[in-house]
């Protein structure tokens, strides 16, 4: 006869998701930030499939750190930082970027945008877009400098680079409803 208290072999899981003992929101963060990955490398296709070929006044778009510099802002100093740190990295790796030195670049200038947001600026859209456009301008104006400096490109290109900075802002209304519902997974960060 078989008692209750005796051995019994362990069941059969589905799979080894299962051994991960994750909890419900540690769920909702992994799929919040999958999602957030998932919106910047589709900038990144938009960008390199489409925004290629706009061409004004010889400037054109750089949506991906738009796009960084929008979450980052949008998630608040502690948690966009090391989502700014992550995704520049991808970044840079896609062989999009312009060189190593994006990585540090976007990093920085978004913990700049953010803590100017915080600081300065009342929560809403309007405090996005002009923290991202700030960050938008310095990033493409230090890149200019830098390819000045490493001979990459000649001084009057300079109003092309604040162009650019101009163009790409069109990422933000277009992403910040994205951004905002994909922040809400799990709860919000900050209250918008």
């Amino acid at each position: 006869m078989a008692r209750d208290y005796e051995f019994r072999p362990d069941s059969i899981g589905s799979g080894n998701f299962e051994k991960l003992m994750l909890s419900q929101r540690q769920r909702f963060g992994l799929l919040r930030w999958s999602a957030f990955g998932l919106l910047c490398v589709l900038t990144l296709l938009v960008q390199d499939a489409v925004a290629y070929q706009v061409d004004m006044f010889g400037a054109g778009l750089d949506l991906v750190p738009c796009v960084i510099l929008m979450i980052t802002v949008l998630q608040g100093a502690e948690v966009g930082s090391v989502f700014a740190l992550v995704a520049s990295i991808v970044y840079y790796f896609s062989g999009s970027a312009q060189g190593p030195y994006v990585v540090p670049l976007i990093t920085v200038i978004a913990i700049l945008a953010v803590i100017f947001r915080q600081a300065c600026l009342r929560k809403g859209f309007f405090s996005i877009l002009l923290s991202t456009a700030l960050g938008m301008l310095c990033y493409e104006l230090l890149l200019h400098s830098i390819g000045l400096f490493l001979n990459h490109t000649v001084s009057y290109w300079t109003l092309a680079a604040v162009f650019t900075a101009l163009l790409s802002l069109v990422a933000v209304p277009v992403g910040y409803p994205l951004a905002r519902a994909i922040g809400k997974i799990g709860g919000e960060t900050w209250k918008e």
